[in-house]
């Protein structure tokens, strides 16, 4: 096997394609509705519960709260959000839905199906559902870690040499 192909199928470099590909295609379908993948996940998580600080869904989204305020900016402005003062904590800003964003919800659904058509062509649903407990299980997996993250429990410590 060539050292390309090798290289091709590295776990590393498999996760990343896929990931940046499923974005670019969400990008692409979203640009006619002026939206974009990391604004739909933020929508996304709003639609599961209304009324998160940003500081949550900066944890949900896995962002910095400046990014997230940059993007509920965008939002706003756009008519899908309303941000406010959290009620029990001044320095906190909540933000909601507009009734826009819930009446397209339908609209977003079926963009993340097709996403999803187009990932899974060619499997069956036993390979899918496989799949995705595998995907689910090495997330799990990461998520220890990084929660029970231990330096000297890891293989290579030596510093890069530059």
């Amino acid at each position: 096997m060539s050292e390309q192909k090798q290289q091709d199928l590295e776990p590393g470099f498999i996760f990343q394609r896929v990931a940046r590909q499923r974005l670019r295609l969400t990008d692409k379908r979203l640009a006619p509705h002026n939206l974009t993948s990391a604004q739909v996940f933020l929508l996304n998580w709003l639609l599961h519960r209304d009324g998160m600080t940003q500081k949550e869904l900066a944890q949900r989204l896995s962002i910095g709260t400046v990014a997230v305020s940059g993007m509920v900016d965008r939002l706003e402005v756009a008519g899908l959000v309303r941000r406010g003062q959290d009620p029990n904590d001044r320095r906190a800003k909540k933000v909601w839905l507009k009734d826009s964003v819930r009446t397209n919800r339908e609209l977003l659904s079926g963009l993340a199906k097709e996403i999803n058509d187009v990932s899974f062509k060619g499997m069956s649903a036993t390979e899918i559902k496989t799949l995705l407990g595998l995907m689910d299980k090495v997330h799990r997996n990461l998520v220890e870690a990084l929660d029970a993250d231990d330096p000297s429990k890891w293989v290579n410590e030596q510093p890069i040499r530059r």
